[in-house]
């Protein structure tokens, strides 16, 4: 059915429930495009939750899983009770992934072709997500978490009954035992995730559980998020569909500079903006570490060609290599960034704010 706004309305019907993975399955074979979106049947997304992650679609075709954080709400929408905060890189995420899941599956976007190329979604009780990110990180796929709140959900006292018993620790001991066979995890690490679970839904009765499970989110901060007209948790510092000017960042980093600041330096001008640029212009200016080249590796393989490198044989100083930086941009806007430094989330914008004011 089309509607007015052009979106068309497919529902498939299964004559008996098959399960959620089998359900998920059914759906993507619906689907004609290859960018699919996520969404529980009883959550809320944020109102431009799509335009943020097609934006990072859009900056690199290496990604194949974006994914963001979400709140958590008991009654009305506006009653958030916790955040559950994942990582953002896809080293980060792949790290994470070996102790617990590592994206919010209700906020996932993914390329299709990705999701097929790892086998699909399977049955696995409660956990076909995880099960589905452990072997598309196994295929090679690349994962990224925007640091924005993407849905607000439905939390409740019945959370901990399900997430726990007898037959939620299997299937988690099962995935647990999946990734030690494939080499994903070590033994000892295999014990203690076994331990860990099994302490926390075996043993523990659900109000000792439900406050591990409220201990295992971030506290949420409602100073940097408001509630919109519609009760859905947003960040304050997005502002709706509007479109900016192109805009290239211009950044250098040499051999003595610490590769922890400059990850998060990079970081700050990248995924924690809220207008991010079309591309990073970094020159390496001489010999840099193993650790410096990791970073910039890290950035290469999520945003491709949007980080344009340039490498010099040999230091030729600050201004030479920032010269070099603004004459291989491709855009008449260009932001300044230094190696070592934090760029605030909405730096750009508000930058970008003024060059298009009338």
């Amino acid at each position: 059915m089309d509607g007015n706004m052009g979106i068309t309305f497919k529902p498939i019907y299964l004559e008996q429930n098959t399960g959620h993975g089998n359900s998920m399955r059914v759906s993507m074979q619906g689907c004609r495009n290859d960018l699919v979106a996520i969404m529980d049947a009883d959550n809320i997304s944020t109102d431009i939750r799509f335009e943020k992650q097609a934006r990072v679609f859009r900056k690199s075709r290496m990604v194949d899983v974006v994914g963001g954080q979400i709140t958590e709400f008991v009654g009305e929408s506006d009653n958030i009770t916790g955040k559950r905060c994942v990582p953002e890189t896809d080293n980060d995420i792949k790290r994470y992934l070996k102790k617990r899941c590592p994206m919010n599956h209700m906020t996932v976007m993914f390329r299709r072709s990705a999701v097929e190329k790892a086998g699909g979604y399977l049955d696995w009780y409660c956990n076909e997500d995880y099960y589905l990110w452990i072997r598309m990180a196994m295929a090679g796929s690349t994962f990224v978490n925007i640091p924005d709140t993407l849905c607000n959900v439905r939390v409740g006292s019945a959370m901990a009954g399900r997430r726990g018993g007898w037959k939620y620790f299997i299937s988690e001991a099962g995935i647990q035992k999946f990734m030690l066979q494939n080499k994903l995890i070590s033994f000892p690490r295999y014990l203690y995730n076994l331990a860990v679970r099994f302490g926390g839904e075996v043993v523990a009765p659900n109000n000792i559980r439900s406050i591990l499970f409220r201990l295992t989110r971030c506290r949420y901060k409602e100073r940097k998020e408001k509630v919109s007209n519609f009760g859905v948790s947003r960040n304050m510092d997005v502002k709706g569909e509007k479109e900016y000017p192109p805009f290239s960042v211009a950044m250098c980093v040499y051999g003595k500079d610490n590769a922890e600041w400059f990850d998060e330096a990079l970081a700050s001008v990248t995924i924690h903006q809220t207008v991010m640029p079309d591309e990073v212009v970094l020159v390496v200016d001489g010999p840099i570490p193993q650790s410096i080249q990791a970073v910039i590796d890290k950035y290469s393989k999520i945003f491709g060609k949007g980080l344009n490198l340039i490498y010099f044989k040999e230091n030729q100083g600050f201004g030479n290599a920032l010269k070099a930086a603004v004459e291989n941009s491709h855009n008449e806007i260009i932001a300044r960034m230094d190696s070592d430094d934090i760029a605030v989330p909405d730096r750009f914008r508000q930058q970008l704010e003024k060059f298009i004011e009338d």
